[in-house]
């Protein structure tokens, strides 16, 4: 028996018939009934109908084929109700077999759709939000196939990108839809790098118009894609010839980028979408979509990484394919909107206009965060939703110190915003009288803040904020960046340079915290349900103790006979540390055979990262020059809370009696053997956290480099002794899990000033 394949829906057929309907001459109410019209004929349907979003979320049925015509206009249905509320709420298509047992189908009898089974329902979306839903209806009860579901989407996105104009809608009605587009907006992100700053938004790929949608010619397109590429590459190539003078982690960020150009896979999904009835500008639109719901969805880092980068290509090639300039104008005081961001890009913008930026994605760690830190750039993530609703010249408030960001703010917002810029800049003004002077609390006793760092580019805040020195040098970025692992010589120059641009102040080097849950691609190794719990840091380092030696030699290489400080994290167990001690030792008499300098005074830590590692503080004492407690990890594993997950990461408080008891049994061991303790971390960059470990014996902490200001300013006013008297007293005595806002009235008391610098 043969069985009658079903007819799939015709993408190319179908945007055709959409842009015949468009190009008529004809009145707004006939183009919806030709559109529905169309749509319903090519994808076997027996209902296809388009509902718009009124004011007051009232969702009107505008066109129908298939339906009672004269439910046109009357039809209306709440954003609360029935199906096509529920995809509008949602955002989401709803795909079911019979719409009738779903709990909230809302049966309208004037529509005549009692005989109806199956339905599909997706939203239509502009500017981050639902302007209105595409239906499609039949009677038999079947589920729509995912080409089904894709082709609806498409018809949404063109309709999204059209359905505002005069062609489908009324002046007066196409104005409703503008201005609940441009509602005022507010969202928190996550708080990348500090700043308060007002300014204009600027999208690095600007809304389209309805104009550049369909391909009138298809082979003339894809030239025009050919060219655009070509023009591309050159342009890319261009970069890293003007760009000799970047130092080796961005020319190996810049290497990776390069390889995407020439990527043919990316070139040939682009072909495919121009082939379907695409202009070359919306199929790198399209695919630049597809690339970013693959991103969102990956759960490896670096993958996610090496996509921003494509999607920063795909922005680069719309600007080319428009015949703009590849190194766009930005307007004074430019608040950068974007899915994503790569390297190049940001380093090609105008510094002197660049005030902000606001991701989609990115982690403090990530490419874009890098170079934003080094350039001083305030910037939060996290705001997908926020930056889909944007619009080119928007008005826009950012905070990068708590992660708000407010969208065409209200005029109160605006006063508001502008009295938290002028208290920063007063409070900048207040700290900068600490910068050079020495960290000492008011009873004597000296304190060491140092700060993090992770390239060369961030040494020259050594001395812009008074830092003694820099507590923590992560080196994992240049292991993550390259298509294959940097040599020694590479190495070798990459430190040299932090070592001489920190001008003898202090630099911990921790060696390459990677593996299991930071890994380039050309690292191989098992996939763990638990990575950060997994193969990584040390443990990786030993089993791999070829990458471990090359590091060492590069470090002892670049100190030139200077002295060198080297911390080895995630130590695990006092055997452990022990190993990796006589790696260096190794190492260090290699380079006396060959004859060339050593460090004139060489210092190794371990990092205090777990709890099997601390109840061995004692004996890792007596074995390290040096100890740091890695507060982030730390807490990780004494609350068993993953810091990346937003359901449990917030569950739990370190200034808590538990966590902060452990903390002072750890500085009590290493002080007790005369070891130089330090807490790393961004919980330290709390000031009621650093006041916590002044009192519980640690007398050195590495922050960030924007909380070493308020944390010197705080410890000058710290009578230490009557500190460490009043937190043993509340560790002892106290009845509250945790202790935050005790010791917030403490510090209140005693006039200890902990106020964040943001």
């Amino acid at each position: 028996m043969s069985v009658t394949p079903r007819i799939g829906p015709t993408p190319r057929v179908l945007l055709r018939q959409l842009r015949e309907v468009m190009a008529e001459e004809s009145d707004p109410q006939t183009r919806l009934d030709h559109l529905v019209e169309a749509i319903a004929r090519n994808m076997v349907a027996d209902v296809c109908s388009i509902y718009v979003r009124r004011p007051g979320d009232v969702l009107e049925l505008f066109a129908t084929e298939g339906l009672q015509r004269g439910a046109v206009h009357l039809t209306k249905m709440n954003w609360n109700e029935g199906l096509v509320g529920l995809v509008a709420r949602t955002g989401r298509p709803l795909n079911l077999r019979k719409a009738k047992l779903h709990p909230d189908f809302s049966f309208r009898p004037e529509t005549g759709e009692e005989d109806l089974s199956a339905f599909l329902g997706v939203p239509i979306v502009r500017s981050g939000k639902v302007i209105g839903v595409l239906t499609v209806q039949n009677r038999t009860s079947r589920a729509y196939a995912e080409d089904e579901i894709e082709a609806a989407q498409l018809v949404a996105t063109v309709l999204a990108e059209i359905i505002s104009s005069d062609k489908l809608l009324s002046e007066r009605e196409a104005a409703e839809v503008e201005e609940l587009v441009h509602q005022s907006e507010y969202e928190q992100g996550t708080a990348i790098i500090p700043g308060v700053v007002q300014g204009t938004v600027f999208l690095l790929t600007p809304r389209r118009t309805s104009k550049s949608i369909f391909a009138a010619n298809m082979a003339e397109e894809k030239r025009r894609l050919t060219e655009g590429l070509s023009d591309l590459q050159k342009s890319v190539d261009d970069m890293m010839a003007r760009n000799d003078a970047f130092n080796q982690i961005s020319r190996e960020v810049l290497e990776v980028y390069r390889l995407f150009a020439y990527d043919r896979g990316w070139a040939r999904r682009l072909e495919e979408k121009i082939l379907g009835g695409l202009t070359a500008e919306a199929a790198v639109e399209q695919v630049q979509k597809e690339n970013r719901n693959q991103m969102r969805a990956a759960a490896d880092p670096y993958l996610r990484e090496r996509m921003h980068d494509l999607d920063d290509l795909s922005r680069r090639l719309l600007r080319v394919l428009s015949g703009e300039k590849d190194r766009r104008e930005l307007p004074d005081n430019a608040i950068v909107f974007a899915e994503t961001l790569g390297p190049a890009e940001l380093l090609e913008l105008n510094r002197r206009k660049l005030a902000g930026l606001v991701l989609a994605e990115a982690s403090s760690n990530s490419h874009a965060a890098v170079v934003a830190r080094s350039l001083r750039v305030p910037m939060v993530s996290g705001l997908g939703r926020l930056i889909d609703r944007a619009e080119q010249g928007d008005t826009v408030l950012l905070d990068g110190g708590t992660g708000e960001v407010f969208l065409r703010p209200a005029s109160e917002a605006v006063e508001n915003f502008q009295e938290k810029v002028r208290i920063r800049s007063e409070r900048l003004a207040e700290f900068q009288q600490y910068r050079d002077g020495p960290a000492v609390t008011a009873d004597g006793v000296p304190i060491a803040i140092e700060m993090n760092a992770g390239l060369a580019l961030d040494m020259p805040l050594i001395d812009e904020v008074g830092a003694s020195g820099v507590g923590l040098f992560r080196t994992e970025l240049q292991f993550l960046i390259g298509k294959q692992l940097p040599t020694v010589r590479e190495q070798t120059e990459s430190y040299r340079e932090v070592i001489e641009a920190a001008g003898g102040a202090r630099v911990v080097f921790r060696t390459a915290d990677i593996g299991s849950d930071k890994r380039a691609d050309y690292m191989r190794g098992p996939l763990e349900a638990n990575p950060a719990m997994g193969w990584r840091g040390l443990r990786m380092a030993m089993d791999r103790e070829g990458l471990l030696r090359m590091q060492l030699r590069a470090l002892i290489a670049a100190a030139k006979g200077t002295p060198l400080s080297i911390l080895l994290p995630l130590v695990t167990t006092p055997r452990e540390f022990e190993q990796a001690r006589e790696l260096i030792d190794k190492e260090i008499a290699r380079t006396e055979r060959l004859g060339e300098p050593v460090p004139s005074r060489l210092e190794v830590g371990a990092m205090i990262e777990i709890p099997s590692a601390a109840w061995c503080t004692s004996q890792l004492a007596r074995q390290a020059d040096f100890l740091s407690v890695g507060g982030n990890d730390l807490a990780q594993f004494f609350f068993a809370a993953d810091r990346e997950s937003e359901m449990v990461s917030g569950r739990y408080d370190y200034i808590s009696r538990g966590f902060l008891t452990f903390l002072r049994h750890i500085a009590r061991s290493a002080n007790k053997e005369g070891t130089m303790l330090s807490y790393c971390g961004e919980q330290g960059a709390d000031p009621l956290m650093a006041l916590c470990l002044l009192g519980i014996g640690f007398r050195r902490v590495s922050v960030p480099a924007s909380a070493v200001l308020p944390i010197k300013r705080m410890v000058g006013r710290v009578n230490l002794a009557l500190v460490e008297e009043e937190i043993g007293r509340l560790l002892t005595e106290g009845q509250r899990s945790t202790l935050r806002g005790d010791i917030a009235a403490l510090a209140e008391r005693l006039d200890i000033p902990t106020v964040r610098f943001v």
